[in-house]
């Protein structure tokens, strides 16, 4: 180990500058926040490749002096804060004086300020920090930041960039998160030639999310006021209709602050519980107003981090207060459903056969016929030892079915969801909605392997309304989207129509289905083409009409389900992990009951 040495300026802002800017949306987050404590009430944001070559926002804020434009690259240079006890009172969005300088560190920018139309605005450039004494520019009220080619001196935090296309769709969500939270301000988002975002003035919440989300998805938003124990909340609840397959539609926001807040959007789950189907999340916008003593607004340089001292008042507050307001909601009370009554187990059905045995190479055997005799039913999966209890964990390797298990008798159904089987030493039960969802699944991944999925012509075209952010990443999906079988086309401004859709959607709803994909997407499938088509096939698999609990099978239906079941590379779990047999061999049942 060498001497201990202070870093150069230069690199220290390097270093320093990847705690604020971790891709273009950061910046454009920064940027936005600065020009709304300035007091704009217009703000327009422009990007191209993503925010990668070039982010400008302008706005036309009260604008800074020339010597006040310098010195704002200087780090920790601010004027919302005088002393540490003002970090206790801070209303504005910045205040740490950390993000000019950490964008200006890393990319070439341009600075022009003014405060009047008359007198000459300044101007200041700097490339990778290091810029010069400001010069004189047409006069201009407000401020423009001109950011281009992000990380061209840290080439390897480029290199850490997902598509334009990902990017752009980032920088989108800033804007339209920002704008949700100021319906009284101008915004306008345009990247490359497209404007996804041009939302006017409005006089509330509602009409400011009726602008970014569309007409129709805004109709499904109900009004959620709450007061207790000093904390305000307010805000939009989505209907379950609403309901999205990732968290992607829930914004929650402290004193006006857009903030990421796992916990509360674990409360906000409890609260709808009863109201959505299993892996679906509730779609809302919560404002919480706390006093300013109560939030730390410095636990991180985004300051998409706070801290709340009474964050366990709030979350029962978010609890109880969206509880009351869905009940008052008609036909929004939660339901349970009400457990199915007992059913005798069914006989065994003679003519219940499957057909399908592995052959010794893994596969299914050509012939496909059975030795069996008449009650019985033969299934083959694999010899590996399965445990009594099959976890999700044993999904991982790929199962092959080189040797075989017999189910040697078909016995029945059990409460109508598991099919219960003999097997040579002992018996199965076998879930049969986590079974039906394996098959699909696998099927499904072959024919997108193949490049030849089946298609079909929709006659009534399904309309589907986009967030700016959705957008965006439909451009980039499309060509994916038509391998796939489902064609799209843009319709207006937000909304795309959908002409056709893989034949094993015909059953499903084609615009819940796209919805999905582009929040799926929005999390990140970008990790190779065959993990791709797996996370889509697990996806159609999901949204195809499976074989569902409670629902009685007849035995032709149960005995092509096996069969088709046997035939899967991984018979054990469904595309998400959960098991679909449940194996329990005769000597542990005699262990059981003591008979050994």
């Amino acid at each position: 180990m060498g001497r201990i040495r202070v870093l150069p300026e230069h690199i220290a802002n390097k270093i320093a500058a990847g705690e604020v800017v971790d891709r273009p949306a950061s910046i454009v987050k920064e940027l936005v926040e600065n020009a709304l404590d300035a007091a704009a009430s217009r703000i327009e944001v422009r990007i191209q490749h993503g925010g990668k070559s070039l982010i400008r926002v302008a706005d036309n804020g009260h604008g800074m002096m020339p010597e006040d434009a310098v010195l704002a690259f200087e780090r920790h240079a601010t004027s919302k804060i005088a002393s540490a006890e003002d970090l206790w009172t801070v209303a504005s969005f910045g205040f740490r004086g950390e993000a000019l300088p950490s964008i200006a560190a890393v990319s070439r920018t341009r600075l022009t300020t003014g405060t009047n139309d008359r007198d000459p605005a300044a101007e200041v450039q700097l490339d990778g920090g290091i810029g010069s004494a400001p010069q004189p520019a047409a006069p201009l009220r407000g401020t423009s930041v001109e950011v281009k080619d992000l990380f061209f001196n840290t080439p390897a935090r480029r290199k850490f960039l997902k598509s334009d296309q990902t990017e752009a769709a980032h920088c989108a969500e800033a804007v339209f998160q920002l704008a949700l939270a100021h319906p009284e301000v101008h915004f306008v988002f345009i990247s490359g030639n497209s404007t996804l975002i041009d939302a006017r003035p409005a006089r509330n919440l509602r009409e400011r999310a009726s602008s970014l989300y569309g007409e129709d998805a805004a109709k499904q938003l109900i009004d959620f006021a709450h007061d207790g124990a000093g904390i305000r909340l307010q805000g939009l609840l989505g209907k379950p209709s609403l309901a999205r397959a990732t968290r992607a539609g829930q914004s929650f926001f402290v004193n006006r602050r857009w903030v990421r807040a796992p916990a509360l959007s674990y409360t906000l789950q409890e609260a709808f519980s009863g109201l959505l189907m299993h892996a679906r999340f509730p779609s809302a916008f919560i404002f919480i107003d706390v006093d300013t003593r109560e939030v730390d607004v410095n636990v991180h340089p985004t300051k998409q981090q706070v801290k709340l001292s009474n964050e366990q008042d709030v979350k029962a507050q978010l609890l109880s207060g969206v509880r009351l307001r869905l009940r008052r909601e008609p036909d929004m009370a939660p339901h349970w459903a009400p457990r199915p009554e007992p059913v005798a187990m069914r006989p065994a059905w003679p003519s219940a056969r499957v057909t399908a045995q592995a052959s010794s190479s893994g596969g299914p055997s050509a012939g496909g016929s059975s030795t069996a005799g008449p009650n019985e039913a033969l299934f083959s999966v694999q010899e590996a030892r399965v445990p009594y209890a099959v976890s999700p964990a044993a999904s991982a390797p790929p199962v092959s079915l080189r040797n075989k298990l017999r189910f040697v008798r078909v016995l029945g159904q059990a409460h109508g969801t598991y099919i219960v089987a003999e097997t040579d030493d002992g018996f199965a039960m076998v879930d049969q909605h986590a079974a039906h969802e394996r098959v699909v699944f696998e099927e499904l991944l072959a024919q997108l392997r193949s490049g030849k999925p089946e298609r079909q012509v929709l006659l009534h075209e399904a309309v589907l309304e986009l967030s700016p952010g959705q957008r965006a990443l439909l451009d980039e999906s499309r060509p994916l989207l038509r391998r796939l079988g489902m064609e799209t086309e843009a319709f207006g401004e937000r909304s795309v129509v959908i002409r056709s859709l893989p034949t094993v959607l015909r059953h499903a709803d084609p615009a819940s289905f796209l919805r999905d994909f582009l929040d799926k997407k929005e999390e990140g499938i970008e990790t190779g083409e065959d993990r791709e088509l797996s996370e889509i096939a697990a996806l159609i698999a999901c949204k195809r009409k499976s074989v569902k609990a409670n629902e009685a099978l007849a035995p032709q239906a149960v005995a092509s389900l096996l069969e088709r079941l046997a035939r899967c590379e991984n018979p054990f779990n469904c595309p998400h992990g959960r098991p679909t047999l449940i194996l329990q061999t005769l000597q542990e049942l005699e262990r059981q009951f003591r008979r050994t």
